[in-house]
């Protein structure tokens, strides 16, 4: 479904997003375009982290490169501790604008990155964990009328609406570098609305955002996107399974 119009736009002056969602791979193929910042990040990973970084890193760097006409392991990426990536030179207002979001282990690991030049956006990926105990996080984390709903579904209903809600809700603090709690705890979000939309402003005071969702039932997945302007998002959803390999930096190491 189309965004709302908003003043002054035609249907077809949206920009067309694409939402890239991949597998990560053990070999972790792709790691000779990381910058040394981001090899140092990657050797003090867990090894079950390392897949999806990596994967995240080469689509993010590939993306990004497209966009400004630079090779990917030119594009200058910048990351202080865990905060937020940045492109070293370039202004928090200025294009591009970007997204990177993964989750998994090694064996099912899976990233996504979603690249913008109009306005700010958001991604964020949620395997449905069924070990989660989604009520009693609901119940402390979320705000009051998401719980009295929640508590009344099924177990299967209840654990898609979570996850869809969390999933939402850490886009926006993506979007908007923001601590994850104000947002669990405060940000309404409308899923009656046809697309979604914020009842609240959000905890950084934006009233209005697009917001796009989807459930990917074959892997479990949830795909959140928000963005700060009404875009079309093109979800290229490809993951294959693929099998476990040795972890090549232990290897090395060896």
């Amino acid at each position: 479904m189309a965004p709302p119009l908003m003043a002054g736009q035609t249907e077809n002056s949206f920009e067309t997003v694409r939402l890239m969602v991949r597998e990560a791979d053990p070999s972790l193929a792709g790691q000779d375009i990381l910058s040394a910042n981001e090899h140092e990040r990657l050797a003090g990973m867990h090894e079950g982290a390392r897949p999806a970084f990596v994967t995240a890193r080469r689509m993010l760097r590939t993306a990004l490169g497209s966009y400004m006409g630079l090779l990917p392991g030119a594009v200058p990426l910048m990351q202080e501790g865990a905060g937020r990536i940045s492109i070293d030179g370039f202004a928090e207002d200025e294009p591009p604008y970007f997204s990177v979001s993964h989750t998994g282990a090694a064996e099912e690991g899976i990233a996504a990155v979603m690249v913008s030049e109009t306005c700010p956006v958001g991604i964020d990926i949620q395997q449905l964990d069924p070990s989660v105990d989604w009520r009693r996080v609901a119940e402390r984390r979320f705000p009051e009328e998401d719980w009295m709903l929640l508590s009344a579904m099924s177990d299967e209903i209840g654990r898609l609406m979570f996850f869809t809600l969390w999933s939402i809700r850490e886009a926006f603090v993506k979007m908007e570098d923001g601590k994850l709690m104000p947002y669990l705890r405060n940000l309404k979000i409308d899923l009656t609305a046809r697309p979604p939309k914020l009842a609240t402003p959000t905890p950084k005071g934006l009233a209005e955002a697009f917001i796009y969702f989807d459930f990917n039932p074959e892997h479990n997945l949830m795909i959140a996107a928000v963005a700060e302007k009404p875009i079309q998002v093109e979800l290229d959803l490809s993951i294959k399974h693929i099998s476990r390999r040795p972890d090549p930096l232990r290897n090395r190491a060896d």
